[in-house]
């Protein structure tokens, strides 16, 4: 039963992160396809992310109350109605509202995702589970980006998003197979003043309010980083959509190869300081990798950088789901991914704006100070909790 867990989990995190994900390899071709600068076009990624913040906070709150599966049952069959409204737009404003819906949907099944996975799994055992989950992070890279860079590069971008509805389509089927949870049913009233007490006290409390800036800290400083690689290696190097998909491709396999042991090293080791490491490689391996020529050193870089986003995630995810009564699990991932996706939007926008001004180097000068901050905060403000 745990490896059905793992496996149906695994597969509903990937397709909403394949499909974020493939953004940066379509990003010439939507640039060129509705004429607009590489800081327009980052906006999909904006809007994306502030439809997913607000998708997490709806499901995480009320999958405390009414169970994780039927929202993510929910969640990816929306995904595929809205994936498939975007392989119909024809204007950037369609695009853009299907893409927002995308990540209302996506928001939802990220949420729901890791708070079932640390529900279902005992600590001293989480950190391999959600290694293995995670694992879906770095699988995206692999699979979902070069496939979705082919289909673009012979048929058209409108052919990708196509493809990732009919995967939703399949993953809503497979979704059936997770088993039920047992719920703790409360009355409304009471679980809307227990929530919002819940929050209250994340924000109040010293190391959950480090773990949501570090939260978005994390997922600001990667997806900055890759959301404007494939641009950079298209305009310094001339290399196509389906290169550029290949260069995603190896960064993925790097990866995970690297999200498991991370997972399995933290259950041995500990969370945190497998974090602060993972954490040091990849502010190290970001910060070199626009001042390398095309080439080996370049793709070893991108493959540190992997290594390192790799390692933390399990452990990082593993720790902060520990971190508060399982009855306020839900709420607290919720809000977790709310400021996970702020980071994205914000880091999205600026990094547009610098990498219109000043360059690629800009992006990832701030990626890489972002990640080097959230060593700062684990190591002054996060404890290791105790299994129990």
């Amino acid at each position: 039963m745990d490896s059905l867990v793992i496996a149906n989990l695994f597969f509903l995190l990937f397709l909403g992160l394949a499909d974020n994900q493939m953004i940066a390899a379509l990003l010439p071709s939507l640039v060129k396809s509705f004429g607009i600068s590489v800081s327009t076009a980052g906006l999909l990624v904006v809007v994306y992310s502030l439809a997913a913040a607000v998708a997490a906070f709806i499901s995480g709150t009320l999958s405390d109350h009414y169970g994780r599966r039927r929202f993510l049952l929910a969640g990816v069959a929306f995904f595929a109605v809205a994936s498939f409204a975007a392989s119909q737009s024809s204007t950037l404003i369609e695009l853009m509202v299907a893409r927002a819906l995308t990540g209302f949907a996506a928001g939802t099944l990220s949420t729901c995702s890791i708070t079932f996975a640390a529900d279902w799994f005992p600590y001293n055992v989480r950190g391999r589970a959600i290694g293995l989950i995670s694992s879906a992070y770095f699988a995206a890279p692999i699979l979902g980006v070069p496939i979705a860079a082919q289909i673009a590069d012979r048929f058209g971008w409108r052919r990708a998003f196509l493809f990732f509805s009919a995967l939703a389509v399949v993953t809503a089927l497979a979704t059936l197979r997770l088993p039920l949870e047992r719920l703790n049913p409360q009355l409304s009233a009471e679980k809307l003043r227990s929530a919002v007490e819940a929050f209250r006290s994340f924000l109040m409390r010293g190391d959950t309010a480090a773990a949501l800036v570090i939260a978005f800290l994390v997922s600001g400083g990667l997806v900055g980083f890759l959301t404007y690689i494939g641009q950079w290696l298209n305009s310094s190097f001339g290399l196509p959509t389906r290169t550029i998909g290949w260069v995603f491709m190896l960064g993925g396999i790097v990866a995970v190869g690297s999200a498991p042991l991370g997972g399995i090293l933290s259950d041995r080791w500990g969370k945190r300081p497998v974090s602060i490491a993972s954490n040091i490689l990849l502010a190290v391996a970001v910060a070199s990798v626009p001042f390398l020529p095309w080439g080996l050193g370049l793709l070893s870089a991108f493959a540190l950088a992997s290594l390192g986003a790799a390692f933390r995630q399990g452990p990082l995810t593993a720790l902060m789901t520990e971190m508060v009564p399982a009855p306020q699990r839900g709420s607290f991932i919720a809000m977790r991914n709310i400021s996970s996706q702020m980071g994205i939007g914000a880091t999205a926008y600026l990094g547009g704006v610098l990498f219109q001004r000043s360059g690629y180097a800009a992006v990832t000068t701030l990626c890489a100070v972002m990640t080097a901050i959230v060593v700062i905060l684990l190591a002054t403000h996060i404890v290791e909790p105790q299994a129990e």
